[in-house]
């Protein structure tokens, strides 16, 4: 299938130097990434809820990395960490609801 491009231009294109990558330039490095990360990581919450409060970070370690597990491990982070206590604030919260809402339901009255 041809290119539209003659040969004579193609071969000096070619001669010109490596042809730019494909795709997208990054907008971020994958150190930048990785430091991104780990300033993330020593915030209160961690990186419990990344996805939804920094939703462009987790998407580019996900691209560059294939996993956001891969790029916690890369930036040197405990995942494995981090989503346990992730789980036991969550499920402290939910109890913690939970009684609160016990607390606040009135009573309902007894049939006469």
């Amino acid at each position: 299938m041809h290119d539209g491009v003659p040969g004579e231009a193609k071969r000096e294109m070619t001669a010109a130097g490596p042809a730019r990558p494909r795709g997208r330039p990054p907008e971020m490095t994958p150190a930048a990434l990785l430091e991104k990360i780990r300033a993330l990581a020593v915030r209160e919450d961690g990186l419990f809820r990344i996805h939804r409060t920094h939703g462009a970070i987790y998407a580019r370690a996900r691209r560059q990395f294939g996993s956001w597990a891969a790029a916690v491990a890369a930036a040197g982070q405990d995942y494995g960490g981090a989503l346990a206590s992730a789980r036991r604030r969550s499920i402290e919260n939910r109890r913690r609801r939970a009684r609160n809402v016990r607390r606040t339901v009135p009573l309902l009255a007894p049939p006469r």
